[in-house]
């Protein structure tokens, strides 16, 4: 949003997300999601900690002020604070086995990134922090409760098509489709008429439901 409205007034700002769903390990996730974020905390917090260029034992240290003020600074919520905490464990642990460097099949690479960046997605999004325990044991089906039912398959159904979407849009394929080729009036076409699309979609969305609360709100 903020780099389609900066172009209207004639500004060009950097792309923030570089497809972070295609990520095969949670350092290159981080590397392709909020970058602008990423960037600030390596240049004013990380690196003048010392960054890599230390002991193992302060390298940890400093992935851990990172990441906790990372979480801070999402909001005033300890929801936050584990979800930043997360992460700071799950990087630990790729720095000290080399993980993203080692060979493995790319497939489970990404399931295994998929898996823990949704898992963290319930703590950034809860209210409380049991809250997204009930959640997380819901989930996997420890509140006594089964891994489908009506209420899930109706809305499914409903959004099947929007849930394609959005997955099939979350890949570089569009862009590489249309990096290959060359620019021209139909090309040009395409992608005005396919952007429509996209923004009628999204207006029949917001119109759809009366709720829409500012997701930044309590940021």
């Amino acid at each position: 949003m903020a780099i389609g409205l900066g172009r209207m007034f004639g500004f060009h700002f950097l792309e923030n997300f570089d497809y972070p769903y295609i990520a095969t390990s949670i350092t290159e996730f981080w590397r392709r999601w909020h970058i602008s974020l990423g960037t600030w905390f390596r240049d004013y917090v990380y690196i003048p900690l010392g960054g890599s260029h230390c002991s193992k034992t302060r390298n940890i240290w400093n992935l851990f002020a990172v990441w906790a003020l990372t979480g801070i600074w999402h909001g005033a919520n300890v929801t936050f604070l584990v979800w930043g905490l997360m992460y700071f464990f799950l990087l630990s642990i790729e720095k000290i086995t080399d993980l993203p460097n080692r060979k493995g099949i790319p497939a489970i690479k990404w399931f295994y990134t998929a898996f823990f960046v949704v898992i963290g997605w319930i703590f950034f999004r809860a209210n409380y922090l049991s809250d997204a325990l009930i959640y997380l044991r819901s989930i996997f089906g420890l509140n006594g409760n089964a891994f489908s039912d009506g209420l899930f398959r109706g809305w499914f159904e409903q959004n099947v098509i929007l849930l394609l979407i959005g997955s099939f849009l979350s890949t570089p394929v569009v862009k590489r489709f249309f990096d290959r080729r060359k620019e021209n009036r139909l090309i040009g076409w395409i992608k005005v008429l396919g952007l429509c699309g996209l923004f009628v979609l999204s207006i029949a969305s917001l119109v759809n439901n009366s709720y829409n609360p500012f997701i930044y709100f309590n940021f």
